[in-house]
């Protein structure tokens, strides 16, 4: 196993790393992290558990040491993976990862100066991202990692190459870990009335078991958080339909809307990211502002 060691000293002259002031971070800070390579100095990402005792420290550990240890099979350069366990004082507290000059996604779908277009792009990214993970259940030495806690807070652009990356790798389901909590798998979610959706009694927070339909719902509740504007789990299943034949009148494809059907039904969800683009040109009146008037019958469709 891998070990950064650091004195107490020289980590408190760290510079925390500045997050966008919409992204939380409740269980962890972060540090820029000088570390030598040969001749050269490499920056990395130290991260700090503020409670470095109990049940959930040693769960993200264990997180963290599988991780490392499957990481080579796994082999994905958008994951933003552990490098080594971090050491203060001879005192294990975290791990250090890669730190990569980006761009918080969170910020980025806020943001009113970015286009449809390019926010669409990097969903589309997500769900290849996504695909990609799938194949390495199935290829790799892993056949039990899922990311679990998919929100716009945890991915990345990285400013160089305009690509988007994973983080918060200590939250995925892996192994024996126990289950962290999900943004999105919220206990009063509508997903407590779809039985394909495995509802936990024991875990560390987290109220769902993650597996591909988990993974796939979370994915298109961020797709709607874009094109419709809110959390689209609020709405009622019925109006969640009633939505979609909206959707249908707008121009979207039945092929798409199909998919996006899957959350609710007893059928295994499937990964839209193919046809995203086809969203693009319905946007804004795909908002729920747009949505309510209509249903309102304050306006009249294509007037």
């Amino acid at each position: 196993m891998k070990v950064h060691e650091i004195s107490k000293r020289k980590f408190d002259t760290l510079t925390p790393l500045d997050l966008p002031r919409e992204v939380f971070n409740t269980e962890a800070m972060m540090y820029l992290c000088p570390v030598k390579n040969r001749w050269a100095e490499e920056t990395k990402i130290a991260k700090r558990f503020y409670n470095d005792t109990g049940a959930v420290f040693g769960n993200k550990m264990y997180t963290v040491y599988s991780l490392l240890e499957h990481k080579d099979s796994i082999h994905m350069d958008s994951l933003v993976m552990p490098e080594k366990v971090l050491s203060v004082s001879h005192e294990i507290c975290g791990f250090t990862m890669p730190y990569i000059p980006n761009y918080n996604l969170e910020s980025i779908m806020r943001s009113n100066e970015i286009s449809i277009s390019k926010k669409i792009e990097y969903l589309k990214q997500i769900g290849y991202l996504l695909e990609k993970i799938k194949r390495a259940r199935k290829y790799s030495s892993c056949s039990d990692i899922y990311l679990n806690d998919i929100h716009e807070s945890n991915f990345i652009i990285g400013k160089e190459d305009d690509k988007v990356y994973a983080v918060d790798m200590d939250s995925v389901k892996i192994g024996t870990n126990a289950v962290m909590p999900s943004r999105y798998l919220s206990p009063f979610s509508q997903l407590q009335y779809c039985g394909k959706y495995e509802q936990l009694t024991s875990s560390l927070g987290g109220c769902y078991n993650p597996d591909d339909n988990t993974e796939i719902y979370c994915y298109i509740i961020m797709i709607f958080k874009l094109i419709y504007g809110e959390n689209i789990a609020r709405l009622s299943i019925a109006d969640f339909y009633v939505y979609l034949d909206y959707l249908a009148k707008l121009g979207v494809s039945y092929e798409l809307l199909d998919k996006f059907a899957c959350i609710y039904l007893n059928k295994d969800n499937e990964n839209p990211y193919e046809l995203l683009d086809e969203l693009v040109s319905v946007y804004p009146r795909s908002t729920h502002h747009v949505f309510d008037l209509v249903r309102k019958k304050q306006v009249v469709y294509g007037r």
